[in-house]
């Protein structure tokens, strides 16, 4: 334990207080990664000689195959070191130099982060496939629409899954965006006052994929928005699940509108009949987790004076769950989706339930030439008479007493009124006209294959730029030049 000025060792209650070591395994990976690019700075710059480097990269190598249970220390930072010290000896005790755990620990974070990020981005795209798989399935399928829990419009099931799909696509642009911000190397700021020793900090960040650094060394290390920043795209993506979920749990059972998938349901412990959304509440459940780690992690940075405070050590383990559990609830939501069963019968029987059309009549009327805030007032007032639909007699004598005139025939209304030429009649952008969906959905699936390349360019580069680390590592192992 690094207690250099200290004379007394930590107190024992002490120690399991501020010791990271239980969540610390999520980046045991990155933190040899980071020491082999380190060191490898350090060769390059001429702070430790090929031999030592050698002899650390070996040391490293030992470790990693013992593995974090096996290590003693307050964190796996101090663990891997003082394991490195006990096998290279001298040329160990070189590995950390130029260097502070706060700059370390803030670079392995950002390696998690990123890998994470890439792992739920990828998760993402094959959601958003889902949806317009279902989208096509289920193209002419007709449902009922609502707000406020009620029945509204009618609407397509391939209108509301391309809605789906754009949500996600949006929490994969976050994704994107918040990955650009986080693919920065923070390693070489120090304790945040930067070495007096000279690094080629791009040189470093290169090499573990970066795509450049954190320039000023204290914000390096102060800094915990990157954090922040992918705690709320888990925390996005998590609200859009739970939101759908809570569909999914409302169409399976108060609506009867899905067919929940036997292998993601449970069954009662009494009632032989039940049929449980468990995966579905589960998920849900989480979402609302996911908020609590994102306002806990902002609620501990809030206060925190520049530069490092060890109170960054519990916005960690949040990172490391949140982003844990988010990948998981896409995986399976995407699985669960995919093996819905719509009844589209159902769907379309109540699609003119709760009377849905009766906006569709508010429209007919403006056609005729009503002010729309009339027309809404005549369509209500033949809600309140219960006649809804009217026959166009009806129509007619209800406009009349509001001071109008207007003629409509029988045949014209029930064209009107009839549920499939409503959705066509809406030809607008985003509406629901066969037309406008087809147009909807092939552009989306258009966007996908575009977001596949980008997705497949990033991982290429950071696998390439691992490689490459490895290789130099090998190459110093082997003492080729």
């Amino acid at each position: 334990m690094i207690r250099s000025r200290l004379s007394k060792s930590l107190d024992e209650d002490a120690l399991k207080l501020t010791s990271s070591l239980e969540h610390d395994k999520y980046i045991f990976k990155y933190d040899i990664l980071v020491d082999y690019a380190h060191v490898l700075g350090l060769l390059k710059v001429g702070l430790v000689s090929r031999e030592d480097a050698k002899r650390i990269f070996e040391a490293l190598k030992e470790v990693e195959k013992l593995g974090l249970e096996k290590l003693i220390g307050e964190d796996v930072h101090e663990a891997i070191e003082s394991k490195v010290v006990e096998i290279a000896k001298e040329s160990g005790m070189k590995m950390h130099t130029a260097r502070s755990r706060n700059d370390e620990v803030a670079t392995c974070l950002r390696l998690f982060a990123r890998e994470k990020i890439i792992e739920i981005l990828s998760e993402l795209l094959e959601l958003r496939k889902t949806f317009l798989e279902k989208a096509r399935e289920y193209f002419d399928c007709i449902m009922p629409g609502f707000t406020h829990l009620q029945y509204a419009q009618p609407t397509k099931l391939s209108h509301y899954l391309i809605a789906y799909h754009d949500a996600i696509k949006r929490d994969f642009e976050r994704g994107l965006e918040v990955f650009g911000r986080v693919n920065k190397s923070p390693l070489g700021g120090a304790a945040f006052a930067s070495t007096p020793h000279k690094l080629d900090r791009e040189y470093v960040a290169d090499l573990l994929g970066f795509d450049g650094v954190v320039e000023n060394s204290m914000d390096a290390s102060a800094s915990r928005d990157f954090l922040i920043e992918s705690l709320f795209f888990s925390t996005s993506v998590m609200l859009d699940l739970s939101r759908f979920c809570e569909e999914i749990i409302l169409w399976a059972s108060e609506f009867n509108f899905v067919e929940l998938p036997d292998e993601f349901s449970s069954s009662s412990s009494i009632m032989p009949q039940k049929k449980n959304p468990d995966v579905a509440e589960i998920i849900r459940a989480k979402a609302g987790k996911s908020v609590g780690y994102l306002a806990s992690a902002c609620t501990i940075l809030k206060a925190l004076p520049y530069a490092y405070n060890r109170d960054f050590q519990e916005m960690n383990s949040l990172l490391y769950v949140s982003m844990n559990e988010c990948l998981l609830s896409v995986r399976t939501f995407r699985k669960m989706f995919s093996a819905l069963k719509f009844k589209e019968e159902v769907m379309r029987e109540k699609a003119s339930k709760g009377l849905t059309l009766a906006t569709d009549l508010a429209d007919l009327l403006v056609k005729k030439g009503v002010p729309f805030r009339l027309s809404h007032k005549i369509v209500g007032s033949l809600v309140k008479k219960n006649k809804i639909p009217p026959k166009a007699e009806e129509l007619v004598k209800e406009v009349e007493s509001f001071g109008v005139k207007i003629e409509v025939s029988e045949e014209e209304l029930k064209e009107w009124l009839d549920v499939e030429k409503s959705l066509e009649r809406r030809k607008n952008i985003g509406g629901t006209a066969k037309e406008e969906l087809e147009r909807m959905i092939k552009e989306r699936e258009r966007e996908i294959s575009e977001d596949e390349e980008k997705l497949k360019v990033l991982k290429s580069r950071i696998k390439e730029r691992i490689n490459f680390l490895m290789s130099e590592v090998e190459r110093v192992c082997s003492g080729r030049e």
